[in-house]
């Protein structure tokens, strides 16, 4: 019976009621494919499934902007900052449940925008967290940025600045750690105390049981030294602790000495014995003085060794050759590795006291080094040398360019130059003949620029052919300046010439030696006419000039400027008994070498330290601020008594300034004959700039009174680094040396 409307109404109610009480999707898939999850105004807000990069899985977009960060904790950490931030929001906002991380951006001002450039670090957790960030030793600044699973990012917290710490205060003390503290070779040296002045050898020399030798104050630019006696007649040595070395290892070995005044022995030196595994000794390397002097002065030697084959320790030992007499002292012993990049052929070795390179034959081509021979050779890519410098500065090169100063035993190349003759500055060949039958005819022009500081030679050159024997030629030279020259204008020379005899030619020439301040400065046109006088009715004369003949007229620079030094002088003439003239006023140049020289304890006392260098400025408390003196002969007093001194100049050689770049030396004069034991000077002075390994000759006219001084001093009166330098003394290369012009 076919079911009426009532029931299946009931039917499809109870089966409606079924299926909403249903899971979902209880037996859905998505097959390669994605559920897009939209918000109620229709935005993406996350893709669940087969993802566009091909991966599966849930991806965040479009989230909201998380709230910014509360502002960071910020503390200082030795060479760092520590950054922290307690998981707070600003105006107490709750974290986000998209939340990703926080980032720590760092700037070096408060009001720097984050970007990728900035970011330091990254707190990952919401609860808070620090970050240790390494900077520099300076201030800094911090902000943070909350980052959400979409993206989003918040605004950039309160910046925070801070500055990180260096290694001292609560990291390391002051004083804290002391040199016997330090492990042997932490600076280097595989010699602890190495100056004698923390106790270490001292507690050696008694553990050892060595009589002659002590620990005593004075040392060389330090408090204390090492003296040995050297009364016994045989070789005594203080004995380091052994160190570990390996066959071809090089090392550096240097040490001050000073042999006392009795001192009677054969040597001084500082070595490394080199034992096998067993014990052994193999052999001895050592730097000795070449030639000790007994005269309580401080001097230093320096020198290398190499372990040999089947060394494995070195035994460092400061030693006195055999002695019966006197004692030696030994300060600053150093030992200390040298870098090498091979033992031998080819390679470059560093060490304390500078930088070798050798070629594939061990061949040194490069030494730039203390204590020792400097030298630089240069090679081309086959091996051929082209540029030298040897191990007393001489210098060879294929060529050179030099954009700016060159100088040339201390004056500027360009001075040098400007004293020698410049040679011609115009010339001009006549070939044209003109002839003069008793008027004054223009014949030949020449121009030339004249600088009024140099002097001219004005030549002109021809022959004469007159149409009678008798009479005269007469030649001029005139001056029209910048403008033409004509026959009214300034005649500055002439000459005359006898005509010997009908169609005869003979030549006849004018000459004048001129300086540009004389004509003037700037264009002069120079013209050549002549005229024939006192002869024959009727006669002629025509100047010629021809291709086997030419006739000439020409200025030749012949120097520099002088002052004239001539005068009258009647000889005697006016009858006798008459006293000889006034002498004639002569100029001369003189150069006189310093014969004394030295520098001064904090501008007092002579320092025998230094000897004969001079030295100025402030470099340790042990010399304080120094000045220096340097004497030049009696002949200088002596030769200019009575004279007129028109220039004085000083050349002074500074072979180190404390900076790289050079300093300024400050120069007075002084009157004392022979160097004192203390230090005085004139108040005036001159400052000049000055560059390392130069010298040169100053202008010092102004400071000079021929009357008093007697030499120069170098007073600077200052601690400032600038002023610290050192110029050659007396028994040097470049010594100081006095250059006087007068007139007398």
């Amino acid at each position: 019976m076919p079911e009426d409307i009532g029931r299946r109404i009931a039917r499809l109610e109870t089966q409606l009621t079924a299926i909403s009480r249903a899971p979902k999707l209880t037996s859905a898939s998505l097959e390669d494919a994605t559920l897009e999850v939209y918000d109620d105004k229709g935005s993406l807000r996350a893709l669940v499934g087969q993802q566009p990069d091909g991966t599966s899985g849930v991806t965040v977009v479009n989230g909201p902007v998380p709230p910014t960060p509360a502002k960071p904790a910020v503390t200082p950490a030795m060479g760092a900052l520590s950054v922290s931030w307690d998981g707070q929001f600003e105006n107490r906002a709750v974290s986000p449940l998209d939340f990703a991380r926080v980032e720590v951006h760092v700037g070096p001002v408060a009001n720097f925008e984050p970007d990728a450039s900035t970011l330091r670090g990254t707190v990952e957790s919401a609860q808070g967290g620090t970050v240790t960030v390494p900077l520099g030793y300076q201030q800094w600044w911090v902000r943070l940025r909350t980052r959400s699973l979409s993206g989003a990012v918040s605004a950039a917290s309160t910046a925070v600045s801070g500055e990180p710490r260096q290694a001292h205060t609560a990291d390391i003390a002051a004083g804290a750690i002391t040199a016997d503290k330090l492990s042997v070779g932490s600076t280097g040296n595989c010699l602890p105390d190495p100056g004698f002045e923390t106790g270490v050898i001292e507690a050696r020399i008694t553990a050892l049981g060595l009589p002659w030798a002590k620990i005593e104050a004075g040392g060389a630019d330090s408090p204390c030294c090492l003296t040995i006696a050297t009364t016994g007649g045989e070789p005594r040595w203080m004995p380091y602790e052994p160190f570990t070395v390996n066959p071809g290892d090089m090392y550096w070995l240097g040490v001050h000495y000073r042999c006392s005044k009795a001192w009677v022995g054969s040597g001084v030196g500082i070595s490394l014995v080199w034992r096998d595994a067993q014990g052994k000794i193999l052999d001895t390397g050592s730097v000795t003085a070449p030639e000790p002097q007994a005269d309580g002065q401080w001097r230093r030697i320096s020198g290398k060794v190499r372990a040999p084959e089947g060394a494995v320790r070195a035994e460092a030992r400061i030693q006195a050759g055999e002695g019966t007499a006197g004692e030696v002292s030994f300060d600053n012993a150093e030992v200390r590795s040298i870098m090498t990049s091979a033992t031998k052929g080819e390679r470059a070795e560093i060490g304390p006291d500078g930088v070798r390179l050798f070629d594939g034959q061990g061949e040194q081509v490069v030494s730039l080094v203390t204590g020792a021979p400097n030298y630089l050779s240069l090679t081309a890519h086959d091996g051929t040398a082209v540029a030298s410098i040897s191990d007393n500065g001489a210098a060879g090169f294929q060529s050179l360019a030099v954009a700016d100063k060159l100088t040339w035993r201390g004056t500027d190349l360009q001075t040098v130059l400007d004293r020698m003759p410049r040679g011609l500055v115009a010339i001009g060949r006549q070939k044209t003949r003109v002839k003069s039958a008793g008027t004054e005819v223009g014949w030949f022009e020449i121009g030339f620029d004249a600088d009024p500081a140099r002097e001219y030679r004005i030549v002109i050159d021809a022959h004469v052919e007159p149409s009678a024997g008798g009479g005269e030629l007469r030649m001029r030279m005139r001056d029209g300046g910048a403008s033409t020259p004509d026959l009214r204008s300034p005649q500055v020379q002439s000459a005359v010439h006898q005509l010997a005899r009908t169609g005869a030619w003979q030549r006849v020439r004018l000459e004048l030696p001129i300086s540009g301040a004389a004509l003037g400065g700037g264009r002069h046109r120079l013209l050549a006419t002549f005229d024939v006088k006192e002869g024959p009715a009727g006669q002629t004369a025509t100047l010629i000039g021809g291709d086997g003949y030419p006739a000439f007229m020409y200025v030749e620079d012949i120097g520099p400027k002088l002052n004239e030094s001539g005068g009258y002088n009647n000889g005697g003439s006016t009858g006798g008994g008459q006293p000889d003239p006034k002498p004639i006023p002569q100029q001369y140049t003189k150069t006189y070498a310093a014969t004394w020289s030295g520098s001064y304890d904090r501008r007092g006392t002579y320092s025998e330290y230094y000897g004969d260098k001079i030295l100025q400025g402030y470099y340790s408390e042990t010399h304080g601020t120094l000045a220096a003196l340097a004497g030049f002969p009696a002949d200088v007093t002596k030769d200019l008594a009575g004279a007129t001194v028109q220039r004085v100049e000083l050349f002074l050689y500074f072979d180190h300034w404390y900076n790289s770049g050079g300093g300024t030396a400050v120069i007075k004069t002084h009157g004392h004959s022979a160097r004192p034991g203390t230090f005085s000077s004139s108040s005036a002075s001159k400052a000049v700039d000055w560059n390392r390994n130069e010298g040169r000759w100053v202008d010092i006219t102004d400071l000079f009174d021929p009357a008093r001084t007697k030499g120069i001093a170098l007073d600077p009166n200052s601690t400032g680094s600038d002023f610290y330098g050192r110029a050659h003394g007396v028994g040097q290369a470049n010594p100081p040396q006095l250059r006087v012009r007068f007139t007398r």
